[in-house]
């Protein structure tokens, strides 16, 4: 896996936007993603849409290797962990997290997180409301309001942006979205929608693939 880094100044702090759709935070030692949705490609094949289990393998192989390189104290998912409770994916982050015991796996609660505190420690997760601050940023998930005049990381939009390619097409990518308060970070997950829509006008967004990044004026 590749990955490549594009510092960044937020509020006061200096962030390292990487192209796995995830942030580290030197100075914390954090890890910071959201949007991994455990459990979703399950979900789909309850519902008789056959998807194979590499898809929920792969999302946690990159998150294997971003551990592993970065090597952090803390882990923290701004929301949607898992997509649809417990199914027969989330024994295999039970398994990565409890690979890493020196790492502290925290969550801020988003719309698809429905277990109790008890269920998510059993997985090996610490849970934390909204609103959670460290060193005066501010972590949701993003589908409360945010507080204003506050620096917030958030997850939930699964951002995206459209990018011409010649005269009459264009493609999507993933993408951060950076306003002069929020940052949205892109889904973790690769099985994911992208949202053009919740990019507001005058952003920074820094669209994201498997071989780097660029910039792009919103």
């Amino acid at each position: 896996m590749n990955i490549l880094e594009k510092s960044v100044l937020f509020g006061k702090e200096t962030l390292l936007l990487t192209n796995q759709r995830a942030i580290f935070w030197a100075e914390q030692r954090m890890l910071i993603l959201s949007d991994l949705h455990v459990g979703k490609a399950a979900h789909f094949r309850k519902s008789g849409i056959a998807l194979p289990h590499q898809v929920t393998e792969k999302d946690l192989d990159r998150l294997r290797a971003l551990i592993t390189y970065y090597e952090p104290s803390s882990v923290l998912i701004a929301g949607d962990l898992l997509h649809a409770g417990v199914n027969n994916e989330v024994p295999m982050l039970t398994k990565l997290i409890a690979s890493f015991p020196q790492v502290d796996f925290v969550l801020v609660r988003g719309n698809h997180d429905r277990l109790s505190s008890e269920l998510f420690s059993q997985i090996g997760v610490r849970v934390i409301d909204e609103g959670f601050q460290v060193n005066g940023i501010t972590f949701s998930h993003g589908h409360q309001p945010a507080l204003e005049d506050a620096f917030t990381i958030c997850g939930h939009y699964h951002p995206g942006v459209h990018v011409a390619v010649g005269r009459k097409s264009s493609m999507r990518f993933p993408c951060y979205v950076i306003t002069n308060h929020r940052l949205i970070l892109p889904a973790f997950s690769l099985f994911s929608g992208l949202d053009t829509r919740c990019v507001p006008q005058g952003a920074n967004c820094y669209a994201i693939y498997e071989d780097g990044f660029f910039q792009v004026s919103c």
